[in-house]
């Protein structure tokens, strides 16, 4: 069975209005160490699972392979990774979280996870782990959906000359 449209719109809606807190968070959130952008972030979380290849780890954090070897480059360069060679093709090498990367990160799950916990201070937990279950199930969702993109303007298409116009008084 299918949400409803008005569902899903209120869902789109919410998440977006979501988003944009969290962008406008970030850019008022002090630094947590001097060399690394938040933007970072999810390149270190993502290699507490060992090593990787640049190009692994940019499908990894969905973005393109010269934005992440750019912000690794970076990342080395500040001492949280470190570059190893491949043990599977000497000639190539990956990155992986130096000591005191795997100490940030550490550290950013914690004061992450206290800002949540102070966040959701009023929220039962009961809660709070079926809201964590249900974006799990969301999540799991969209990565489905990566693999089978849904053409919207073939579902929905937008018509110019059915659109009515509205005037705006001022």
């Amino acid at each position: 069975m299918s949400i409803s449209l008005e569902t899903a719109t209120r869902l789109n809606f919410e998440l977006v209005h979501v988003m944009k807190l969290f962008q406008s968070m970030r850019q008022h959130a002090p630094k947590v160490h001097p060399g690394v952008e938040p933007a970072s972030y999810q390149i270190l979380f993502n290699l507490t699972a060992g090593p990787q290849r640049v190009s692994l780890l940019a499908e990894h954090v969905y973005s393109d392979t010269s934005t992440v070897s750019r912000q690794v480059t970076t990342l080395v360069a500040h001492g949280v990774l470190e570059k190893v060679t491949d043990p599977h093709d000497g000639r190539a090498c990956m990155v992986s979280l130096s000591t005191e990367g795997a100490a940030l990160v550490e550290h950013l799950k914690a004061s992450r996870g206290e800002w949540f916990r102070q966040l959701l201070q009023d929220w039962e937990p009961a809660d709070a782990e079926a809201f964590v279950d249900y974006l799990e199930q969301f999540a799991r969702s969209f990565e489905v959906s990566k693999a089978t993109p849904v053409e919207v303007h073939k579902i929905m298409p937008f018509e110019a000359s059915k659109a009515t116009s509205v005037k705006v008084s001022r």
